[in-house]
């Protein structure tokens, strides 16, 4: 026998209304299961003289204003739980956490720079940005600071990214190496290939080893395939990247990788003085002058 519920109201249990003094039954449901059955009680029924009315429609505005309110109190905190994951699984450090818009130096130089980079930002958190960025210049001039603004401006929106230089990312992968190590250089590499931002700074900074330029490859086609964007950071132009990363004079799967990061990113230059140094002396003058 199948599962039977029919409503009923219960005469021997009542309440009676505070405006009419109406007899207000219980209400219940009797449950039948294979010949057993159970009486499941509910609330009293409603009155529905005008006074009633009027009480139990502000009764359920004001529930249900007070349900929306823990919806939105649950969401939020869904949300926040997202966000702590999101940046434990980025890799960035305190340091690159702390690099916002807002606390970026703006000056005559770098003013329309920051500005259609931020721009750029808010296009990416409305999913009207496919395309990634080839941040270039000078030491010193705000690169890797612009590059955590926009990876932190995504964090802050819910949306996964994962940042490192190339020597920190591709050490990941040889972690996964170890006996011990419960997850899988495969494993790694998706994520790496399908995060929703992949940021890699200071690129050519330090040599890869053939090893490392064939996981780049890989990464870095498998993104290009599914349109996915890049950051990239560098001190380098596009031919003196070329050269910095080639080994052994073996330059044709680098210039593959850096042809695709080329053709799927924009190329953003910052022109500007080394802030680190401007720092340091004004430090210096402080403390000696």
């Amino acid at each position: 026998m199948n599962q039977i519920l029919k409503p009923s109201f219960d005469k021997n249990d009542y309440i009676e209304c505070e405006y009419c003094k109406k007899k207000l039954y219980r209400k219940t449901i009797e449950w039948q299961l294979y010949g057993n059955k159970k009486v499941l009680a509910l609330d009293y029924e409603r009155c529905n003289c005008k006074k009633a009315k009027l009480y139990w429609n502000e009764y359920d505005l004001k529930k249900l204003k007070m349900l929306e309110e823990e919806r939105k109190l649950k969401l939020m905190q869904e949300f926040a739980q997202k966000v702590d994951k999101i940046i434990k699984n980025s890799k960035m450090s305190k340091r690159s956490l702390n690099y916002k818009f807002e606390n970026f130096e703006v000056n005559s130089n770098n003013k329309k720079v920051y500005q259609s980079l931020k721009d750029y930002s808010e296009r990416f958190v409305n999913l009207e940005e496919r395309k990634g960025l080839i941040l270039t210049g000078n030491n010193g001039v705000g690169k890797t600071h612009l590059a955590c603004s926009i990876a932190n401006e995504l964090i802050k929106n819910g949306i996964p990214i994962i940042y490192g230089t190339l020597i920190n990312l591709l050490a990941e992968l040889k972690n996964t190496y170890d006996n011990d190590n419960n997850i899988s250089e495969m494993e790694i590499i998706k994520l790496y290939e399908k995060v929703d931002l992949l940021v890699i700074d200071d690129l050519g900074k330090e040599k890869p080893s053939e090893w490392g330029l064939e996981k780049l490859f890989t990464i870095i086609n498998s993104r290009y395939e599914n349109n996915l964007p890049v950051i990239i950071t560098t001190n380098y132009d596009q031919n003196s990247l070329i050269n910095r990363l080639s080994i052994n004079g073996e330059i044709e799967t680098v210039k593959s990788i850096i042809s695709r990061l080329y053709e799927m990113c924009y190329l953003v230059k910052i022109n500007d003085i080394d802030h680190r140094i401007k720092k340091k002396k004004v430090s210096n003058c402080t403390n000696n002058c």
